[in-house]
């Protein structure tokens, strides 16, 4: 006769969500909030992609004309030009010329990459320093069709240029540190179900 095997009792998979419930909200908040601007860009192109295709079923299909959908996509295109190159600089995912980085010796890559990010922070104060002066000058100027004030069109450039700057400063510090570039990653991890306790 076999010997009878007793079963350790199974744990509610509910009882294990709940366990383990108060990580994934987090991780799923820092997600976006470390992914704020690519969202933003996400957003914008997927607002600029409707607005035109209404603006084309509209005009050609229905025959009215919707003057505000080219002022708005045109708007839309210029914010989300500024807030992907930001982008750029937060995932240090710019343009760069391979060839010319294979010339330069192992040893001399940290210098020319700080030299690099100098650069780039010369050029965001630029941003700064002539995006407020062009935002001050538009600031009481109406766009022709929507209203809209100029001023906040204009106002990407400073923005940009400041969030440009607080990123090129994270690359200088860790450039300084000899840690190698975070290129093309986002800070944090795509937010994920917590796997059962079993």
């Amino acid at each position: 006769m076999k010997p009878s095997r007793t079963r350790s009792p199974a744990r509610s998979p509910r009882k294990s969500r709940k366990a383990a419930g108060p990580v994934a909200p987090r991780r799923s908040l820092a997600w976006w909030a470390g992914n704020s601007l690519e969202i933003l860009v996400g957003g914008m192109l997927v607002a600029i992609c409707v607005i035109v295709l209404m603006g084309v079923v509209f005009r050609y299909f229905l025959h009215i004309g919707l003057g505000w959908t080219d002022e708005a996509a045109r708007y839309l295109q210029v914010w989300m030009t500024f807030v992907g190159a930001t982008v750029a600089v937060k995932r240090w995912s710019h343009f760069q010329l391979a060839i010319v980085h294979q010339w330069i010796p192992h040893g001399a890559h940290r210098y020319f990459r700080i030299v690099a990010i100098l650069a780039l922070m010369v050029l965001a104060g630029v941003m700064i320093r002539f995006g407020i002066d062009i935002t001050r000058v538009s600031w009481n100027q109406v766009s022709p069709m929507m209203g809209w004030n100029i001023g906040y069109l204009y106002l990407v450039v400073p923005l940009s240029g400041a969030l440009m700057v607080l990123f090129a400063l994270r690359h200088l510090v860790s450039a300084l540190r000899g840690e190698p570039p975070r290129e093309g990653v986002a800070d944090y991890e795509s937010p994920a179900l917590p796997a059962e306790v079993e």
